[in-house]
């Protein structure tokens, strides 16, 4: 089904693990409770049938579930789920793959701690497992650290590869493997016709079927939200925004396919997937052949796992246990608050100690009180400055506008986005502020207030997705696909300038004639605080999806620990924050100035050999020839320092300000935003080619709120303290000037 209807060529499908933990929670529960009734002599013949066809049953329903939830576009639904509850979710899977492990590994039944304890206490069972442990530790060393996409299988290979080498550098056969346990006993291979025989209807148990309904809604809750991620994971690594209703759909018909031929439930194979595109195998005939070889699996009459060391089967298992656990258990802490964290574990324990759905449900009240207990310690109060107090002033010369789009996002989750245009812009020239206005569109200002939580991600990311405007992908034909490729091995897209523009999320745009946005810029002024759920489900997804378009993200005014969470979680780069929204939008209006583009690979446009008087006369737009600042230039002194270079830290004397002529600087201040020196910093602004610095601190004589450093080689014109006090003596009319010059560039 994923061959034939999904919308990537060489999209694999396969058993999912996340509805497996389920399926097994459902036959454990038939079993268990068929073996109570032992007065009636339910055979075991029966205790199969029922579980098979309540199996086949849970994977036909879920697979109508999602499809009504594609046709109905539910798929953000599934991104309500706490991110903690899911990580105890996948903590809970690492176990049960752990337990699947070590129960291959011996041939026994491990389904729990008491089990899986009882089989180590025997040597000879633990030798077993030690093998398949190790061997999955060293498959997520290979997939951690080694980039190449053959790695993981090459691995896989050489493990029952090195096992038959054993064997025979040491003279041992097969069978004697099988006696000591290391391989399953030689067996036949059932037929189909005995697996179809395995439905009898006439021997199942009805009664248990409704029994299982609690663990079924769970079951397509889950996989619901892990075939959402799948999608979005792959749209991600491939740059190509996918329909995931879309794509949910295909899951569905997939399941009702399977469940109406007795098979379990399932969904997209990243890895597979990602690894056929990879490999330039970009045909619907690679679904095919993995369709092929297994059919050949099950049809052939010879039991595969019976020449195989068992350990090599379990390590694959073992493997992702390690990983989840690893991931979900230890590292947690960079991805969430400890709070947070403190929900996975008790999730996760929950889930050991009662059952999968208690566990679920246990998480995700614990998940609410979290939220609660974290809305009510939010200061209600903030101390003010008193009106005579001299408030911190970052900016040193920072343009007043404001942009198209103004979003509040309230406590209840609901969205309000307004449309405004460009009120006042701060520019150098004519030539600069003609450019602006005809691009003042390409500018998304979102703001935000209130607690930003799991249950307002979905409303956040669909309300910036509304006004963020992009330039509709026209669909290529397969051909022109399979023979355009870049060295990433990706599809490619033709130009895309003549297509129309709609929204990030495929909705038409209000107006065809907006021109796409290039800059997105997320203002938490008023935002208190933030949990992991929505800094994954819509700052991660909104910052990919951006990415993919090609459109910048920045944040203002993001208090420390939010910054730190969405840093924690690669929503944001390092460069993504500013401190105010004012630097922020000015920071994108400078990107749309002539000769501006990334500031961090291309060279700033500025002057080299022009003195500063003639720099000063242009930079208010006089002649060249004009007399206005003549003598300036005995005042000023010429300075050209190399990249890294500190002018001047917070907290120090201003004695000096500057004049960019060529190159560029970066602005800092204290990540807390006191005044102190020494402490850790972040980035306020950079300033460019035709700008001043620091003349706000000199000019007010207070010591510096900012620090300023060369981001590249510059080439600066500096004004001390003595030299503007001895122009005031030796040329009252010129500082007179001058001082209009700095009025200027302070209101610029």
């Amino acid at each position: 089904m994923f061959t034939l209807m999904s919308s990537l060529r060489f999209a694999i499908g396969q058993v999912q693990n996340v509805s497996l933990i389920f399926l097994s929670a459902m036959a454990t529960s038939i079993c268990n409770s068929l073996n109570e009734n032992d007065h009636e002599n339910i055979t075991g013949r029966a205790k199969i049938a029922t579980t098979v066809v309540t199996i086949s049953i849970a994977a036909f329903s879920l697979g109508i579930c999602l499809v009504i939830m594609g046709r109905c576009k539910l798929a953000s639904l599934a991104l309500y789920v706490p991110v903690p509850v899911i990580g105890g979710y996948l903590a809970f899977m690492g176990i049960f793959c752990l337990f699947g492990g070590f129960a291959l590994s011996t041939g026994l039944v491990i389904n729990d701690f008491t089990s899986m304890l009882n089989a180590l206490k025997d040597s000879h069972n633990a030798v077993l497992c030690l093998p398949g442990f190790i061997g999955g530790v060293m498959l997520l060393i290979v997939s951690k650290y080694v980039k190449s996409p053959f790695a993981l299988a090459t691995a896989i290979v050489i493990m029952p590869m090195l096992f038959f080498l054993v064997l025979i550098a040491g003279g041992i056969s097969l069978d004697e493997a099988r006696d000591s346990g290391w391989v399953n006993s030689a067996g036949t291979s059932i037929s189909i016709t005995e697996i179809v025989s395995l439905l009898d209807i006439s021997l199942v148990h009805w009664g248990q079927i409704p029994r299982q309904f609690v663990t079924w809604l769970a079951m397509v809750f889950f996989v619901a939200f892990s075939s959402t991620l799948d999608a979005i994971a792959i749209e991600t690594d491939l740059s190509k925004k996918l329909d995931i209703d879309h794509e949910l759909k295909i899951v569905g018909w997939s399941n009702v396919v399977s469940g109406l031929f007795g098979g379990y439930t399932g969904s997209y194979n990243f890895k597979q997937t990602i690894f056929t595109c990879r490999s330039k195998t970009n045909s619907r005939l690679v679904g095919v052949c993995v369709a092929l070889t297994e059919l050949a699996i099950v049809a052939i009459p010879v039991s595969v796992t019976s020449h195989v060391p068992r350990f090599s089967v379990a390590a694959t298992l073992i493997f992702v246990a390690v990983d989840l656990m690893f991931e979900w258990l230890v590292l947690a802490y960079r991805k969430m608050y400890l709070c947070e964290c403190a929900v996975v574990w008790l999730t996760f324990i929950a889930m050991n100690y009662f059952s999968l759905e208690l566990g679920i449900l246990a998480g995700a009240n614990v998940a609410v009180l979290n939220f609660i207990l974290s809305y009510v310690k939010i200061p209600v109060t903030h101390s003010c400055l008193p009106s005579s107090a001299a408030r911190p002033y970052f900016g040193e010369s920072i343009g007043s506008l404001r942009p198209r789009f103004s979003a509040a996002v309230q406590n209840t989750g609901k969205s309000i986005v307004s449309f405004s245009s460009y009120e006042s812009v701060g520019v150098r020239n004519v030539t600069q502020s003609t450019l602006l206005n005809s691009k003042h569109n390409v500018i998304a200002h979102f703001k935000f207030c209130g607690y930003l939580f799991f249950g307002s991600s979905v409303q956040v990311l669909d309300g910036v997705q509304k006004g963020v405007y992009v330039r509709k992908l026209k669909k290529v034909r397969e051909e022109s696909e399979t023979k355009q490729r870049d060295s990433s091995f990706l599809p490619i897209h033709p130009s895309t300038w003549d297509a129309p523009v709609e929204c990030l999320d495929g909705s038409p745009c209000p107006n065809e004639n907006t021109p796409p946005t290039e800059f997105v810029i997320i203002d938490f002024t008023r935002v208190s605080g933030m949990d992991a759920t929505a800094a994954r489900n819509a700052f991660l997804v909104l910052h990919n999806y951006c990415k993919i378009r090609g459109i910048r993200v920045v944040f203002a005014c993001v208090r420390p620990e939010i910054r730190r969470l969405l840093l924690k979680n690669k929503a944001a780069n390092e460069d993504s924050f500013f401190v105010t929204a004012k630097s922020a939008l000015e920071f994108c209006t400078k990107q749309l100035m002539p000769g501006v583009n990334n500031v961090v690979k291309t060279k700033r446009f500025g002057y080299s050999n022009e003195p500063i008087r003639l720099l000063l006369h242009r930079f208010l737009d006089e002649p060249d020839n004009s007399k206005l600042l003549q003598g300036i230039d005995n005042f000023f002194q010429k300075l050209e320092v190399p990249a890294g270079h500190e002018f001047y830290h917070i907290a120090e004397s201003s004695d000096h300000f500057y004049f960019l002529a060529h190159g560029s600087v970066t602005l800092f201040v204290n990540e807390d935003g006191n005044t102190a020196f020494g402490q850790p910093l972040m980035k306020l602004q950079p300033v460019l080619a035709g700008s001043m610095f620091g003349e706000v601190s000199f000019f007010s004589q207070n010591p510096r709120q900012t620090a300023a450093t060369a981001f590249e080689s510059c080439i600066v014109f500096e004004m001390s303290r003595d030299q503007f006090n001895a122009m005031k003596v030796q040329a009252p009319t010129l500082s007179i000037s001058f001082l209009d010059v700095i009025v200027q560039s302070i209101l610029k």
